[in-house]
Formats: C-alpha cells, sequence, structure tokens
C-alpha cells in the first residue's frame, strides 16, 4: 500500500474535524502501520511500533499530525486509544498463531496517561486479547511527567502488570535527567532531530554518544529514531546503541506486508553496517567495561571496605581501595590507590599495619587485625592471592566495629563504675544461682562475717543461715523460684568467731531472654544492733505503757472511790439520806463501766467474718437511736448508691463501732440538729460518712482523738473511740475524723470491697 499521507483542506474547519474523528470511530475508518525496530549488533528485528493511520473516504490518507492534535483536544484521543490497544493485541495474537513473534510499541498521549485509568485499560485489554504481558511496550513522552506522584504511580503499576515502558523523543524536554533516576522505564529513544544531523553537527554527535552512555549507566536500552542513511547506522553501531528504526531499514507498513518484507529488513544492518568481527569485538569490549564498572560500583557500594595492594620497589603500594567504609573514615580512593601506609597515615599507624601486611606477603592465609582511623574503629582480614605458587597480590576486607567497640567500652566503664560501688558499700550485695550458690559477693559480706569474701564465692548461701532460720529462708528463695517479684527475710549468718549475726536481705530475681529465672540478687544488711536497740526500746516503750495506763486507771477510778468514801464518813457520823444510795450506786456503775472497757480491750472477741449489707446494718443502728433522737428532736436520714455493694465483716463489731460513733454524734448535736449518713464507692473502698451538726472539735484536741483515756466528753474514758480504732484496723479498714468547731464533725470509716 502507499506510505504516502494527504493534508486536510486548510478550508475545513475544527468542528467538521471532530464530526468526521467521530464518523471515524464508528465507521472503523482507522488502520495501523508497523515500522521494524532492529537490534544493531546482529541485525536481527526485535520489536516494531504501532503507527495509526486514517482512510478518510473524501480525503484519502490523513497524515497523523492533521489529526492526533484535534482529537487530544476533544478527547476523543481516550476512544482511539483504546481501539489501538486492542487492535495492537489482537494483531500480535493472529502473528503468534502464525508463528511470529516480537514485541510491539503503542504510543501514549499525555491526555491518555493523565485523564483515565490506563493501566484499568490496559489490563481489561490484555485479558480480553488473552496477549501476555511481556509482548506489550507502552511509549511515552516526557510531557507525562506535569504530575510526578500520578505519573510513578501509574508506571509502577504497569511494570507489575508485566508491561515494558520506553521513553519517546528523549531529549527534547527539559528534565529528562530527573525522570530517569524516578521512573521504572526500560527504553530510551533517542529523538529523530539528533540523528538527523549526525555528521553535520558534533553537538548531536555528543548529545546522541551522551545518551547512550547514560542509558547504559543505568542499565537502560536505547533505540535510535530516524535512522536514514548509512552513515548515521555506523555511527550508532560505533558507539554501541542497542536498537534503530527508520526508513534506512524500512517504511512504516501494513502487517500483511510486514511480515513478507521480514527477510529484506533484516539483511540491512549486516549488508550495511560495521562487519559482524568488528561489531562484535566492540559490544565484547563493551560488556567488559560495564562488568568492571559494576565489580566498581558493588565494591564502592558495599557498607565496608576492599582493598588490594602488592609490593613494587620494596614497599607496599595499594593498587584499589574503595566502599562506604572508605569514606566514613574521612578518606577517598585518590588518598589510598598509588600510595604507602606512611603517605596518609601516621607513622605508628603504618609501621603498626607494616607487620600485618609483610605476614600476608609472605604467604599466611586470613590474617586479621583491628584499628582506628580518624575516630572509626574497623576490623580488617588479609589474605594473599598466588599465582604459580608465589604472592602477587593481598587482597583485604574491612568493617566497621565502632558501634561494638564503643559498647564495650562503655561496658567496661560502666563495670568499673559499678565494681567501684559495690566494693565500697556498706549493704551486702550477693549474686546467687538457682541452687543458691554464690557467684559474686561484695567485700562488705566478709567484714559482716569475718572472713575474707573470697572464701565465700563458690559455696552454698545457706549453709551459712543458723539451722532454726535456713527452713524459712529457702521456703522463701521458693517463692521467688515461683516467679514472686521480690521477698524479704530476715536471718542469722554465722560469724567467723562463732557467735551469730542477724542479716535482712531483699532477693530479686533476674529473669533470661526465655523466661527462666538465671540469677538472684541479694541485697541486704546488718540489723543486729538495730533489732537489739529496738526490743530496748519496745520493752521501755512497753513500760512506759503500763505505767501510763496504770495512773490513768488510777486516775479514772480515784473519782468515784473518792466520792464513795465522803458517803460512807456521812454513814459513821450518823447522816442518812436515801438519795445518797442512789449516787453511791451511780459511782459503783461507773467503776464497772471503767473496767469492762478495760477488759474489752485486753480480751478482744474472735471475729467471726461473714458477708453483710451495710445498709441493714445501717438501719438496724437507726431504729435503735430514733426514739432518742426525737426527743431531742434530732433528724437522722440516710443515703446510699444504689450500687453499694456487701462488705466482709463480724456485723456485732460493727455495729458497736457505728453505736459509739452515732451516739458521740447524738451528745455534740444540740436540739434540732442533724446527723447524715452517707454511703457511696470509693475506689476499691465502700465509704461510709457520719456528718453531725454538732458542737466540732478543735483542732488541739482533734489530734489526740484515740487514745486511750483522752475524751471530747466531761466523763469519757477515751476508751470507746479507742476500740472503734481497733475494730475497724482489724477489718483492715481506716477511720478518719474532720471537724470545725460549732459547725460539726464529719466521720469517715472504709472498708475494703471484697
Amino acid at each position: 500500500m502507499n506510505e504516502s499521507n494527504f493534508f486536510i483542506d486548510k478550508d475545513v474547519v475544527p468542528s467538521e474535524i471532530k464530526i468526521e474523528l467521530q464518523k471515524a470511530i464508528e465507521q472503523n475508518q482507522f488502520l495501523l502501520h508497523y515500522q521494524p525496530k532492529l537490534d544493531l549488533r546482529t541485525g536481527e528485528l526485535v520489536g516494531v511500533e504501532a503507527l495509526i493511520r486514517w482512510n478518510h473516504p473524501k480525503w484519502g490518507m490523513v497524515s497523523p499530525e492533521m489529526f492526533i492534535g484535534f482529537a487530544e483536544d476533544t478527547g476523543l484521543i481516550l476512544p482511539i486509544g483504546e481501539w489501538v490497544l486492542l487492535a495492537v493485541c489482537n494483531q500480535m495474537i493472529h502473528w503468534q498463531q502464525e508463528g511470529f513473534f516480537t514485541v510491539v510499541s503503542v504510543n501514549l498521549s499525555q491526555k491518555q496517561f493523565s485523564h483515565s485509568n490506563i493501566v484499568k485499560t490496559i489490563e481489561e485489554v490484555l485479558q480480553k486479547t488473552g496477549l501476555e504481558p511481556h509482548y506489550l511496550e507502552v511509549e511515552l513522552t516526557e510531557s507525562i511527567k506535569s504530575d510526578m506522584e500520578h505519573t510513578i504511580s501509574c508506571l509502577q503499576q504497569l511494570k507489575k502488570l508485566g508491561v515494558s515502558i520506553s521513553i519517546d523523543d528523549f531529549g527534547t524536554g527539559y528534565s529528562s535527567l530527573n525522570y530517569l533516576k524516578e521512573f521504572p522505564i526500560d527504553t530510551l529513544k533517542i529523538d529523530q532531530s539528533f540523528v538527523r544531523e549526525l555528521h553535520h553537527n558534533p553537538n548531536d554527535e555528543a548529545i546522541v554518544k551522551t545518551i547512550i552512555s547514560i542509558a547504559h549507566n543505568l542499565n537502560l536500552k536505547v533505540v535510535a529514531e530516524g535512522v536514514e542513511t548509512k552513515e548515521q547506522l555506523i555511527f550508532l553501531q560505533q558507539h554501541l546503541c542497542d536498537q534503530g528504526q527508520g526508513y534506512f531499514f524500512s517504511k512504516p507498513m501494513p502487517a500483511g506486508e510486514l511480515k513478507e518484507s521480514l527477510s529484506e529488513v533484516q539483511r540491512v544492518v549486516n549488508e550495511h553496517g560495521i562487519p559482524r568481527d568488528t561489531r562484535n569485538r566492540i559490544w565484547y569490549e563493551e560488556l567488559l567495561n560495564q562488568a568492571k564498572k559494576e565489580l566498581e560500583d558493588t565494591v564502592r557500594m558495599q557498607q565496608g571496605m576492599i582493598f588490594k595492594f602488592k609490593r613494587i620497589g620494596g614497599k607496599f603500594v595499594h593498587t584499589l581501595c574503595d566502599g562506604e567504609l572508605l569514606y566514613q573514615m574521612g578518606l577517598i580512593p585518590a588518598q589510598v590507590v598509588g600510595k604507602r601506609l606512611d603517605e596518609f597515615l601516621s607513622l605508628e599507624q603504618a609501621l603498626n599495619k607494616t607487620t600485618y601486611y609483610q605476614r600476608a606477603w609472605d604467604g599466611e592465609e586470613l590474617v586479621h587485625y583491628e584499628d582506628q582511623i580518624n575516630g572509626i574503629d574497623y576490623f580488617a582480614s588479609l589474605r594473599p592471592i598466588k599465582k604459580g605458587g608465589e604472592v602477587i597480590e593481598v587482597i583485604g576486607s574491612c568493617i566497621d566495629i565502632t558501634a561494638r567497640k564503643q559498647a564495650e567500652r562503655s561496658l567496661r566503664e560502666n563495670e568499673s563504675r559499678y565494681r567501684l560501688i559495690t566494693e565500697n558499700m556498706s549493704d551486702i550485695l550477693m549474686l546467687l544461682d538457682s541452687r543458691g550458690k554464690i557467684l559474686y559477693a561484695s567485700p562488705s559480706l566478709g567484714g559482716v562475717l569475718g572472713t575474707p569474701t573470697k572464701s565465700y564465692k563458690g559455696k552454698s548461701s545457706f549453709r551459712l543461715i543458723h539451722p532454726e532460720d535456713r527452713d524459712q529462708v529457702m521456703e522463701r528463695y521458693q517463692q521467688v523460684l515461683n516467679k514472686d517479684p521480690s521477698v524479704r527475710m530476715e536471718a542469722r549468718f554465722l560469724h567467723a568467731d562463732g557467735h551469730w549475726v542477724l542479716i535482712e536481705g531483699i532477693g530479686t530475681p533476674v529473669f533470661g531472654s526465655n523466661g527462666v529465672i538465671n540469677h538472684f540478687i541479694i541485697v541486704g544488711r546488718d540489723i543486729t544492733d538495730k533489732k537489739r536497740t529496738e526490743e530496748q526500746l519496745a520493752q521501755s516503750e512497753k513500760l512506759a505503757i503500763v505505767g501510763e495506763l496504770a495512773a490513768s486507771v488510777a486516775h479514772e477510778i480515784r473519782n468515784p472511790i473518792t466520792s464513795i468514801k465522803g458517803f460512807i464518813q456521812l454513814f459513821q457520823q450518823g447522816v442518812h439520806k436515801p438519795e445518797y444510795f442512789n449516787v453511791i450506786y451511780e459511782e459503783f456503775q461507773r467503776i464497772e463501766d471503767i473496767l469492762q472497757e478495760f477488759l474489752n480491750l485486753a480480751k478482744p472477741q474472735p471475729f467471726k467474718l461473714k458477708k453483710y449489707d451495710l445498709k441493714s446494718i445501717l438501719q438496724d443502728i437507726e431504729t435503735l437511736f430514733l426514739p432518742q433522737a426525737n426527743l431531742q428532736n434530732i433528724r437522722i436520714y440516710q443515703e446510699y448508691d444504689q450500687s453499694l455493694p456487701p462488705i466482709m465483716c463480724d456485723v456485732n463489731q460493727v455495729k458497736q463501732v457505728f453505736i459509739n460513733l452515732i451516739r458521740n454524734s447524738m451528745e455534740a448535736v444540740e436540739n434540732e440538729g442533724s446527723i447524715k449518713i452517707v454511703g457511696s464507692l470509693e475506689e476499691q473502698h465502700v465509704l461510709i460518712k457520719i456528718i453531725d451538726t454538732g458542737m466540732g472539735i478543735s483542732e488541739e484536741r482533734l489530734k489526740r482523738l484515740g487514745e486511750p483515756f483522752y475524751s471530747n466528753k466531761e466523763k469519757g474514758t477515751g476508751l470507746g473511740l479507742m476500740l472503734c480504732f481497733r475494730i475497724i484496723r482489724q477489718h483492715n479498714g481506716t477511720i478518719t475524723i474532720k471537724s470545725v468547731e460549732n459547725q460539726g464533725t464529719t466521720v469517715e470509716i472504709r472498708f475494703p470491697i471484697i
């Protein structure tokens, strides 16, 4: 078919072209031509580019330059682009059924790439036609980079599909080098404007060579567009361009003609290009250079450092040195390669390393050493390279061990610091194994037991303990084995002179990474003198309390006895009145009450704990006091949380507490006062408040409430309130009294929640 293109008459308006383009889509007026791409080393076909043509019934064959712009402006490029993709893939399937396999390239416009889900479209076309993705290549222009984030995302998705990506018209944009770094592309196509002027414009020659070099260094293939002369072909071959495309090889042609012309097209490179042997030599040299460059890149990019040296003129001279570690040391290859050790190191370091260099040069395998350069610690390994039994060079490799060395130095510093602490502390520090054997003991242990500390190392700690204390200590030790966080213990240890030393200690387990207890740390101190002093103080306190109690009892009983004694003297004098007997009886009753309170303190009743509802207990107490409250015009009322839980208590003991407290409140409240009982939850406790509007208590007297024989009442002994404190304490609760004079008193009782 004739390739001539016809141009649209200048009198045709854009609106008419749009209408005709819509008809072209509906009436299938488009067709595809394919232009071959040849391998410039072998001359074989490596791919074809699909190019759209419009065969208009009136205008004839319309040049793409005349309608692609209109299609993009009107948005019709999207359905046209989908038609091209589907037609190309169907053609490829047809060729493959005939045994013809190649890669086909399809151009995507900026609007296709930016304003449609191009990835989904391509995926659906591939699934519909059954074409394997690696047979399809999409060609994009530099204009796609306008939305960098969208572009990179789409290209990555296309790569994931398995489709190849090519950048068309490379070099005509403004930021090509930038997106070479960012985009996941496979091929660069040198724009034909640079190829056209080869041998006529030195700048174009330089640009083409540069593009080829850049692409190869980035592991990309290079395709030259617009090859039209033998001279251009040879230039491209000389400078290792991978593929060529242009009229010198073949014009675009229909699919049927391509197969018929294939053998003729593939002869062009061998007939007009550089002789095959010369081409192969050039490419082998390039492959060798690429391999050398890849090795250099590998050496440069590895985290450590690789170097080589030879003995030249009796001196060790470096022939290679590179790697990230070299730059961390503040050096570059040029400072090392071709230099002796003393030319970039201090004389002391150079002499030290020369010893290791000599050992490796003498044939010793795997010579190792550690050193530091500019604050970087490293480990080096040297190995001789032999040829014919003689060492011809030595290769060395280094790794950075700065972090390890810093950790070791820090560990040594910490160890020294902790040893200084443990060896000078007065407390005893021991490290035991799981069986109680002493692995380490601070010198203070020897000081306490009168024997050098080293004599205890490796021995059982239990054998130092008094036989009567040993079982208890071993039981506590077992608690730690059962993963209790820590345990406190006291035990007597045998002193060197035969007496026993009381030591108090806390044992804490040390767990390994597997969760098993590896060691125990015991921190203890000699409390022999402290214990003796405490016992003496306790004995003194007991005597003081007994004396104070005796004095208080005598004081409390003396008053009623004095009254009784006075009335007896009146009786002796013959004075007899009936009311005297009532007073004497009341005084005897008072003596009985005092003695009963002492008995209650001395012989507390055994607790019978059961689950009780505090609201029920307090309602019973209110019923008990209600008649008296009515007589005194005192209002008693209660408020409770609905969710108030029961408590474990001895109900009689708790009732006694509330009776004492409410009686005190009633005695403090004047007529027409009130007593409020409030029950609520407070964290892990039930809180009961008894709030009265009585006379209140002064701050000075408030501090002494709860002491025996100290009372806020005129004839009180204080023993009732003291009994309340003891009962609540036995229930693991607390009593707090808050008061302001002439405003009232609040008693807060807290019981633990069961």
